[in-house]
C-alpha cells in the first residue's frame, strides 16, 4: 500500500491582529511560518494555548481567510468567546504566541460544475466569504444567502456586502424575525430564489446543525447537490481519538463498504464518519440527518 502523505503540521504562530467584530464576536488573525500549507475554504485548524491555560485540549477553528504576506502566511478566524477555551483565546494580545495544527479536514469542492449558492447562518458566514473569494478568482460569481435569527446576528454584514459586490456576486438576506431582508429562514428564501437559478445548483453551506439539516433535506428533495461544513467536539482533529462521530446515511455506509481497503483507517467506519477526517465538509447524502445532533 502506498504511503499516505501528511499535509498538516504543528507550528508556533503569532497574533497579528485581534479585535472585536460585531456584538459578541471577535476576529483573530495569525502569522504562520513558511512551510505551513495554505488552508482551503471549509478546512479547519486546531489552536492550542501556551501553558498555563484553563483548557488542556486545543480548540478547533474554522478558517475564515488565508493570505500570503511575503514568506509568511496569515490565517484569520471569526469566533464567539462562549466557552473556557475561546474566552481564554479572547485574552490574547497582538504579538502573543500559540500553537496551530493544520490545515485539517476536507474543504468545499468549489470546482464542481453548476451555479454556486453559498448559504451562511450567523458566524458561518466567514468560511463562505473565503469560498466566494476563491470562486471570484476563477471568474465565477455566486448567489450568497445569509441568514440569522435577527439582524444583529448577521455578523460582519457591511464587509460581506462590500466584498460580494466587488466580485459581482449577489447577497440575499433572511432573518427569522423579519428585521432585515426576507422574513423567514434560509430554506424558505432558497425556495423563493430557486426558480431563477440556472441548474444544476450546487450549495455550499455553513451554520448551525439544524440549519444544515434543513438545507440538506431541501437540496435532496429539489435535485441540488449540497456540501455542508459540520461542527463537532474534537480533541485531536486528525482521526486518532475517535471523538467526533457523525451518523452515516445508508448511502454513505454502502459507499464506505464498497471502498473496502481503500477507506483510510482514520476516516471512521461504515456506520460512523469522523467529522475531522471524513469532513468537516460532507455531501448532503452522506449523513443520516434524522440522527445528527
Amino acid at each position: 500500500m502506498a504511503a499516505v502523505t501528511r499535509t498538516w503540521k504543528q507550528v508556533a504562530a503569532r497574533v497579528r491582529e485581534h479585535r472585536a467584530y460585531g456584538p459578541g464576536f471577535r476576529w483573530l488573525e495569525l502569522d504562520v511560518p513558511a512551510g505551513f500549507a495554505a488552508p482551503v475554504a471549509g478546512q479547519f485548524v486546531q489552536l492550542l494555548l501556551d501553558f498555563p491555560s484553563p483548557v488542556l485540549l486545543p480548540r478547533p477553528m474554522s478558517v475564515a481567510s488565508a493570505s500570503k504576506r511575503g514568506a509568511r502566511l496569515s490565517i484569520g478566524f471569526l469566533y464567539a468567546p462562549v466557552g473556557a477555551g475561546t474566552r481564554a483565546l479572547a485574552q490574547l494580545a497582538q504579538g502573543a504566541t500559540l500553537h496551530i495544527t493544520g490545515p485539517l479536514g476536507r474543504g468545499y469542492p468549489l470546482e464542481e460544475r453548476g451555479t454556486p449558492v453559498l448559504v451562511a447562518g450567523g458566524r458561518g458566514v466567514a468560511p463562505l466569504l473565503m469560498a466566494a473569494d476563491v470562486l471570484a478568482r476563477s471568474r465565477r460569481r455566486c448567489e450568497f444567502v445569509f441568514g440569522a435569527r435577527t439582524a444583529k446576528l448577521l455578523v460582519g454584514l457591511d464587509e460581506a456586502r462590500e466584498r460580494l459586490a466587488k466580485r459581482g456576486s449577489k447577497l440575499h438576506l433572511a432573518t427569522d424575525d423579519g428585521t432585515r431582508g426576507f422574513h423567514g429562514n434560509v430554506v424558505q428564501l432558497l425556495t423563493q430564489l430557486a426558480p431563477g437559478l440556472q441548474p444544476p445548483v450546487v450549495i455550499h453551506a455553513c451554520g448551525p446543525h439544524g440549519m444544515l439539516g434543513a438545507v440538506a433535506r431541501w437540496a435532496m428533495a429539489n435535485g441540488a447537490r449540497a456540501h455542508l461544513a459540520m461542527e463537532s467536539v474534537m480533541a485531536c482533529g486528525t482521526g486518532v481519538c475517535r471523538g467526533c462521530p457523525l451518523p452515516r446515511s445508508a448511502a454513505g455506509r454502502e459507499r464506505v463498504l464498497a471502498e473496502g481497503a481503500k477507506a483510510a483507517a482514520l476516516k471512521g467506519n461504515p456506520d460512523w464518519a469522523m467529522c475531522c477526517t471524513d469532513g468537516p465538509v460532507f455531501e448532503a447524502c452522506e449523513l443520516d440527518w434524522d440522527r445528527v445532533e
